[in-house]
């Protein structure tokens, strides 16, 4: 009897592991439901924001810490700030109330941060999920919006979405035309904020 009991928990305890990780990872399959009142920013549009903080061409990496997508692809993102920091500038758009200090010891002091209070970056964007990847040009045009990749852990090279289009970007070519999942936003939802100026640092 004793024995059955046993076998009955240890079941019932790897059945709800198991279902965590195939919640988790169904969840983050799933397109993110898009915001009421979204307003969508086409490509090739000027966009209606610009910080001080940077000029020119620039990638801007909507990272929340809070997001396990986010941290998945943080490697990924690490390794297009290696490979092409010198041909635009990278600047990582972190919402309000998020820890900014954890984001410094993904990505490094150097780079500029900015904490996108009221969501402002992101609306201009078209942005309401993380993690998501724009390329402005230096006259504030949207070329590029969208996914890193169609993996969650960005191990898909053939679909390495974002890094397709910056590397179109610096050869000064048109945006890529991409399949639809590397448009149609995934990951965790942007959380609500309350602060009104997007700060940087």
């Amino acid at each position: 009897m004793r024995l059955v009991i046993v076998i009955a928990c240890l079941f019932i305890c790897v059945s709800g592991i198991v279902s965590i990780f195939w919640y988790q990872e169904m969840k983050y399959r799933l397109p993110t439901p898009v915001p009421v009142n979204f307003k969508k920013v086409p490509i090739l549009s000027k966009v209606t924001f610009r910080t001080e903080a940077w000029e020119g061409p620039s990638f801007l990496h909507f990272y929340n810490p809070d997001c396990p997508c986010s941290r998945f692809n943080a490697n990924h993102v690490n390794k297009l700030i290696r490979e092409h920091g010198d041909s635009i500038e990278f600047v990582i758009v972190v919402p309000a109330f998020a820890d900014l200090a954890e984001a410094k010891s993904k990505f490094g002091e150097s780079l500029n941060f900015v904490v996108d209070s009221e969501k402002s970056i992101a609306n201009a964007c078209g942005v309401y999920s993380t993690p998501q990847a724009v390329i402005l040009t230096e006259d504030n045009i949207l070329y590029f919006r969208g996914n890193y990749n169609k993996s969650r852990y960005c191990t898909n090279q053939a679909s390495n979405y974002a890094e397709l289009a910056l590397l179109s970007f610096i050869h000064h070519q048109p945006p890529p035309v991409l399949e639809l999942s590397a448009n149609l936003s995934y990951g965790c939802e942007l959380p609500d904020q309350s602060n009104s100026i997007a700060e940087i640092f």
